[in-house]
């Protein structure tokens, strides 16, 4: 039996199939790397800077309570509650004034009468600080024998920053206490300052006297008066 061995022979390829075979490996290549770059991501960043500034904002309301029935020869009071709220960082001023006060008028007068009034002390004139005195003096010292209408901020209680106690007195004790009169529309000067910024209420109270000449004609005397609060600058 004769026996043939057949051996395969390797068979070269033509350059058209290596074409081929080149362009199918680099297109296995493209997908490799396409499927590894897919995944990556590039980014730029760019900073920016938010600014904003906040205005000034104030509530501002005040609690009164009347003097009542007065005897004259004995003085009565009354109270002004003030409050204020501010996000001021220089804070507020306060200032008062009789609506009808002047050289000619009470602040004061009979209801039913304008041209009779009760007399006023001297107008508050503010010292040019509020470490420096203004015109206010002690009850001892009021005009008219202390038959007049007087006020003074009181010292002893309420928002200590905004009470000057050069201009109303180191407390609220007849012999320390210090009174003026209210002043007009035209010549208002601040009654308390304060240049803190406070997240809370500032409350304070202002304090009014009255007394009355056994000679005061009888009736009721009602005026108007004016608060105001004001940023500083």
């Amino acid at each position: 039996m004769t026996r043939f061995n057949i051996r395969p022979q390797a068979r070269a390829l033509s350059l058209h199939e290596e074409f081929k075979l080149l362009a199918v490996a680099l297109l296995a290549i493209s997908l490799v790397f396409a499927s590894i770059f897919g995944y990556m991501t590039f980014a730029a960043t760019s900073g920016e800077t938010l600014t904003v500034t906040v205005q000034e904002a104030m509530t501002f309301t005040t609690d009164v309570s009347g003097f009542g029935n007065l005897n004259p020869g004995t003085a009565a009071y009354a109270t002004t509650t003030t409050h204020v709220s501010t996000n001021s960082n220089t804070g507020f001023f306060l200032t008062l004034y009789g609506n009808d006060q002047g050289p000619a008028n009470t602040v004061l007068d009979l209801t039913t009468d304008a041209a009779v009034g009760l007399t006023d002390q001297a107008e508050w004139i503010a010292g040019g600080a509020t470490t420096s005195a203004g015109n206010a003096v002690v009850v001892g010292s009021l005009d008219n024998s202390g038959d007049v209408l007087a006020f003074r901020m009181m010292t002893a209680s309420g928002s200590s920053d905004v009470i000057s106690t050069t201009w109303w007195g180191a407390d609220d004790t007849v012999g320390n206490a210090l009174w003026s009169g209210i002043a007009s529309s035209t010549d208002v000067t601040q009654i308390g300052n304060t240049s803190d910024y406070s997240a809370s209420e500032r409350t304070n109270t202002v304090l009014y006297y009255l007394d009355v000449a056994a000679t005061q004609q009888t009736g009721t005397y009602d005026g108007g008066i004016t608060y105001t609060a004001t940023a500083n600058p």
